[in-house]
Order: C-alpha cells, then sequence, then structure tokens
C-alpha cells in the first residue's frame, strides 16, 4: 500500500473515477462512485434543510419516495438520473433528521427539569471526564424521586461534581439535588453540543452516592482499563507536559494538558495534533500492512487492520475525526484488498459522513465533525492540483537541481498544509472570530516530526507496558520530538501576531466557500493525477538514520550536563495559580515538594520544568495541611512519581475528598511530630 500522505487522511488515491477493464464496467464503476458523491452530500444537505423546515418524517419520506421512482426510470438518461438520486437522498436526510427530534412526555427524564430537591438513579454510561477541580458524568437515567414517590424516567443527565471521590464507567449511582435544563450551565454553544448528543438535563454539584460498580459493557470496560493503563504507562515514563501531549496524541486524552499549553496550541492552530484524525489513521494501516504482509495473505491482513481500526477507535473514544478516518481506512482496505477496485477517497469521505450522520444526525452540527469534514475534503480537492501547479512553476523558474528541493518542500511542507486548511479557516473564522496566522509556520516546523513522535512514541508506551524501567529508557527519542514540539508552539504562541480577530458572518462563509468551490473546479480541469507526494519524498535511510542518532546523542549529553547537582540548594516557588507549592533540591541532588496547589495539571507542568525529564522520583513530599489549596495537586504527583516518603501533619481526611485520595495513593506517610529532625 502507498504510505501515508498528510494529516488529515489516508494515501494519496486518485481523484477521478478509475476505469477498470471494459468501457462498460467502467462506465458502471463511474456511476457508483459518483452516486456516492452526490447521494451523501444530498443526504447532509437534507440535514441541513430540514433543520430549518418544520415537516415530519413523513412529508420527506413521500418526497423520496417520488425521487427514487424518478432516478430508477431515468437512470440511464444522462445527469438526470443522478440528480434525482441526490434529491432522493436529500429527502431521506431530512426524514432522518426529522425522526430523531426528541419528544418529552412524563417517562422522560427532561420533562421534570427545573424541579429542585429530586434523585436520579441511573448509571454512568461513557468514562468519566476529569479536569482539576471536577468530574463531569454522563449518566442514563433509570429512576426518578420526587416528592417521596419512585417513577421510571429515560434520558441521559450531564453532571457536574467533585474530582474527588471517583467515579468510574459502569458504575450505578444516586445524583440528590436540583434538576435543570441545560440553560443553566450558562454556555450557549456547550448546551448545544450537550443537546446534539442527546442530553438535555443538568445536576451541578449533587450529592452522589455510588451505588454499584459492575455495571456498564464488559467490552467498554476492558477497553477503558487498557486507555487507563496507556496513560498511566506514559505518566510514569515521561515528564509533563510531554506526557499529556504524547497521552493526546496516541490515545485521543488531552485533559492532563496545562491550559496554557492547550491554549498556545489552539492560538496558533495546531489542535489537530492532539486531536485523533486521519494522519494517526493513516500511519497506523500503513505500520501494520508493512508488519502483517509477510505473515498473512493479502485478504486475511486487510481484515484484521480492519478489526484493529475498530478496536483502536473505540479505545480512543471514537471523536467524529477518528470515526471519520477509521472508515475511511477501512474503505480503501476493502476497496483495494477484498473487493480488488482502486477506491475513490472523496466517495469514501461521503460514505463516512453518511454513515456518521445515519446513527446520529445531529453529528452535522458537531464542530469536530464539520472541521474534519472540511479537512479532508480540501486535501482531496486541492492538494494534488495545487502541487502540479508548484512543480510546474519550480521547473519553469529554476535549475533542474534546485527545482527538486524546492518542489519537495513546498509540495508537502505548504501545499498539502494549506489543502488541508483551505475549507476551515473559513468556517474557524465563522465559530471563534479568529486568524492564526502562526498556523503555516508552526505546521512546517512542526508537522515533519509528528511521524517520529507518534513511532517513537508508540514503541516507548509499548516498552513501558512491559517493563516501565525500560520503558522510560526508550522514551529518550519520544521525549526529544515531543519537547521540540511544545518549544516551537509555545515560542509562536507567544508571538503578538501570532492570533488575531477576524470575524465571518454567515452570507460571509457561504461567499468564501462558493468562491473556493469556482477555483477549485478551474484547478481540476487537468486530471492527470501524477505521482504521490509521498513518492516524490525518498530519502536515503542509513545516512539520515546516522545523522539522527548522531543528534540524539549531542542533544541528550547536553541535557545531562546542565540537569546534574551541581553542589547547590535551588528552591523553587511553583506557579501554580491558587495555593502554595514550593520545589526543593539539596545540593547532593535530594528532592522535596512542599504542598502542591490545586491544579494538578499545572503542578505536573511546573515540576517537569525543575527535574530532569529522566528523574521520576521525589524523596520527599509535605503535605502542610489538608485544604484543596494545599493538597489537591499532590494525589497525581504520588500517582506519577516514586515518592518515598508524605509527610502530614496528622490531620483526618474528613470531608477532604483530595487529601484522603493523597493519603490513599502515597507508599508510606509519617505524621510529623515537634523538633523532629529529617534527614
Amino acid at each position: 500500500m502507498p504510505p501515508p500522505n498528510h494529516s488529515h487522511g489516508l494515501a494519496p488515491v486518485p481523484l477521478a473515477p478509475v476505469a477498470v477493464e471494459t468501457p462498460a464496467a467502467a462506465t458502471r464503476v463511474d456511476a457508483l462512485f459518483f452516486l456516492a458523491v452526490v447521494g451523501g452530500a444530498g443526504w447532509l444537505v437534507g440535514i441541513g434543510v430540514a433543520s430549518a423546515v418544520d415537516a415530519g418524517p413523513g412529508f420527506w419520506l413521500l418526497m423520496a419516495a417520488a425521487a427514487l421512482v424518478g432516478a430508477a426510470t431515468l437512470w440511464r438518461v444522462g445527469r438526470v438520473g443522478l440528480l434525482l438520486a441526490g434529491v432522493a437522498a436529500l429527502a431521506l436526510g431530512g426524514a432522518r433528521l426529522a425522526a430523531a427530534q426528541p419528544h418529552f412526555d412524563a417517562g422522560a427524564l427532561a420533562f421534570y427539569n427545573g424541579h429542585a430537591g429530586v434523585e436520579v438513579r441511573g448509571e454512568v454510561i461513557a468514562e468519566p471526564e476529569r479536569s482539576d477541580t471536577s468530574l463531569r458524568l454522563r449518566v442514563a437515567a433509570r429512576e426518578l424521586v420526587l416528592d417521596g414517590q419512585t417513577r421510571p424516567v429515560a434520558g441521559i443527565v450531564y453532571v457536574q461534581t467533585h474530582r474527588y471521590p471517583a467515579v468510574d464507567y459502569g458504575a450505578t449511582v444516586s445524583l440528590r439535588g436540583d434538576l435543570d435544563a441545560l440553560e443553566s450551565l450558562g454556555d450557549d454553544d456547550f448546551a448545544a453540543y450537550l443537546e446534539q448528543q442527546g442530553v438535555y438535563s443538568v445536576m451541578e454539584y449533587p450529592d452522589v452516592t455510588v451505588l454499584a460498580t459492575d455495571g456498564g459493557s464488559p467490552v467498554i470496560r476492558a477497553l477503558l482499563a487498557i486507555r487507563a493503563r496507556g496513560r498511566a504507562t506514559l505518566a510514569a515514563i515521561l515528564p509533563e507536559p510531554q506526557a499529556s501531549l504524547l497521552t493526546g496524541i496516541l490515545l485521543g486524552d488531552d485533559s492532563g494538558l496545562p491550559r496554557a499549553t492547550g491554549d498556545a496550541f489552539k492560538a496558533t492552530g495546531m489542535t489537530h495534533l492532539i486531536a485523533i484524525s486521519g494522519f494517526n489513521i493513516a500511519l497506523i494501516v500503513a505500520l501494520l500492512d508493512r508488519l502483517i504482509a509477510p505473515l498473512l495473505p493479502r485478504r486475511t491482513g486487510a481484515l484484521v487492520i480492519i478489526v484493529f481500526l475498530v478496536f483502536y477507535t473505540v479505545l480512543v473514544g471514537a471523536a467524529p475525526s477518528v470515526v471519520r478516518a477509521a472508515i475511511m481506512g477501512s474503505a480503501y482496505l476493502i476497496g483495494l484488498r477484498l473487493l480488488g477496485r482502486p477506491t475513490w477517497a472523496l466517495a469514501g469521505l461521503f460514505v463516512a459522513a453518511f454513515l456518521m450522520t445515519l446513527l446520529n444526525p445531529n453529528a452535522l452540527w458537531h464542530l469536530g465533525f464539520q472541521l474534519s469534514f472540511a479537512a479532508t475534503l480540501g486535501r482531496l480537492l486541492c492538494a494534488t492540483p495545487w502541487s502540479r501547479q508548484v512543480d510546474r512553476g519550480a521547473e519553469a523558474l529554476l535549475s533542474p537541481a534546485l527545482a527538486r528541493p524546492v518542489r519537495r518542500l513546498l509540495g508537502e511542507a505548504v501545499v498539502v498544509t494549506l489543502a488541508a486548511q483551505v475549507l476551515v479557516v473559513p468556517l474557524l473564522l465563522y465559530q471563534f472570530g479568529r486568524l492564526s496566522l502562526a498556523s503555516l509556520p508552526a505546521n512546517l516546523l512542526v508537522l515533519p516530526a509528528q511521524p517520529a513522535v507518534m513511532a517513537s512514541g508508540g514503541v516507548a508506551l509499548g516498552a513501558g507496558l512491559l517493563l516501565p524501567a525500560v520503558g522510560r529508557i526508550v522514551a529518550v527519542p519520544a521525549w526529544l520530538f515531543l519537547t521540540y514540539t511544545l518549544a516551537v508552539i509555545d515560542r509562536l504562541a507567544a508571538q503578538p501576531w501570532a492570533s488575531v480577530p477576524l470575524h465571518l458572518s454567515g452570507s460571509g462563509l457561504a461567499a468564501v466557500y462558493a468562491a473556493i468551490g469556482a477555483l477549485t473546479l478551474l484547478a481540476m480541469r487537468d486530471r492527470d493525477t501524477g505521482r504521490t507526494l509521498a513518492a516524490r519524498l525518498r530519502l536515503r535511510p542509513v545516512p539520515m538514520a546516522a545523522l539522527g542518532g548522531a543528534a540524539v546523542v549531542v542533544v541528550l549529553a547536553v541535557a545531562w550536563w546542565t540537569e546534574r547537582p551541581d553542589g547547590r540548594l535551588h528552591v523553587a516557588f511553583l506557579d501554580v495559580g491558587q495555593g502554595d507549592a514550593i520545589f526543593i533540591q539539596s545540593p547532593g541532588g535530594a528532592q522535596v515538594l512542599i504542598d502542591g496547589g490545586r491544579y494538578p495539571s499545572v503542578l505536573l507542568d511546573r515540576l517537569g520544568e525543575q527535574m530532569p525529564f529522566w528523574d521520576h522520583s521525589l524523596d520527599l513530599v509535605i503535605a502542610t495541611h489538608p485544604d484543596d489549596d494545599h493538597v489537591a495537586g499532590l494525589p497525581e504527583v504520588v500517582a506519577r512519581y516514586d515518592v518515598a516518603q508524605v509527610i502530614t501533619n496528622g490531620a483526618t481526611a474528613d470531608d477532604a475528598p483530595a487529601y484522603a485520595a493523597l493519603l490513599a495513593g502515597a507508599a508510606a506517610v509519617h505524621v510529623a511530630a515537634p523538633g523532629e529532625r529529617i534527614d
């Protein structure tokens, strides 16, 4: 299979339908390809139209039936049959959205929104989302107790509660508090997002009681356990924020990233690095294909890869970008390996969009779905013609010796990046009203390192799962590439021009997309696909490996020299926001942490700045008293670092969940005594 191309899709394939042996067969295949695109586009447009038209499913189904009859009758008459098929798909999309509209009666949980002092009993149906200070749950309600009466209900309630004590997926819980509508959150965008997920009720900081812990799907529980072990392994073999960044890239969980780091990625337009998408899936397919090819027949190997893609998609949370990429990857393998026909990537994109919105038509309004779809569509439509223009310009203006490196640099690093962003940027301007001027230089500097990040990070994760001590050694290359990525992002985000305000109205968005469409049609007149960009980027493996190895040795030597104990006492007062945290390193290298502030991600990030990346131990952690602004950050420290001893003032853990979590996670706890000396 061809090597992967770029960050938003699989290996490049021809944009034009591929002809097969006979003209009749070619016509048949082309019709099917065009049907996928026209039908998929019609389906998406139908969902959009139905959101603005008050019509029931019956209206749309009658319209679809009439269009289908016309399409079947006129299928062989020019393009009329294809157009009617698109109209039928539009009507079916409208019917799907109309059928998905919620209906609230006395058996629906949302029927009781606005009631105070209720009890809701149900099951946690998704992996809890943890932040520095809170825990967010999605609970499928089964019973509601109101005014002493218990009644069966159905619906999902969004719950925001304290981070401790922990609540896991599959737990049966009792929630006592106020049941409110989503408007009580005070965030219209987030409320709309929850509605798209079928959530219409919210409870903020209710009293949570865990009644049982063995619910949910055993398969999902097993996958979440694997994901949790992966998170813990990366946290054990890498410092912060490198560990959280790699966790986002490999496992789709960026919740541990400090807010400042996340803001830097947003300012530079590089959040796609920490959101698993087509780039990740393409690399996985390419790697598995090379590993499996010598062992299994082509068809069997394709089935194995497809099964793994399904497993990986569920494991990392099944975000829209991951689902879309996994469906496209599977379509690629099915068409090429199982059916013996090359697939059309554009058709695969619309098939993926159809399947996702068939399951949940409201996914069309999910910003992640829109950005993923737009980025992939832009790359598929624009990358090839733009690259050809760059090639021709370089050959016309430059000598052959100079034209080749210019084509390499501009072709992959600039053209494909711009193609992936051309449909995304207008959408971002419409949604957020800001333009990231740092996006292009950030992509140019950071994207070339990302295959190495994924490869070295994946190897380190595998080694760490088997032997943590070995994983820390193997993780050194990953640390280098992650540190480089973070340094570039932080430096660019700090520039005053990194992000500037620029808003695009709805009509402006439509006008921009119309102009892009017209220019794209002009650029696609020449359908000669040429060679793939990946084939033009061949490098000599042996010299590059030697050069890379030498660079790694030099960087590690410098890092060790600068981070070794220097015979002096160092005291750092860490900026952890609310609360205190003091890091002390003795002249001989012993390390002490006094308190940890309120926010775990901030504390871990600050510790990563103070300690060498290979150092995962603390000699002493002192919790001066159990208030959250002093100890809420420490449970994550004892979970990620080898802490020899925790010293406390002897306070009990009553009504202090974070302090209780610290005591439960500590390997050894010592209560300080007056006059005691600690060496």
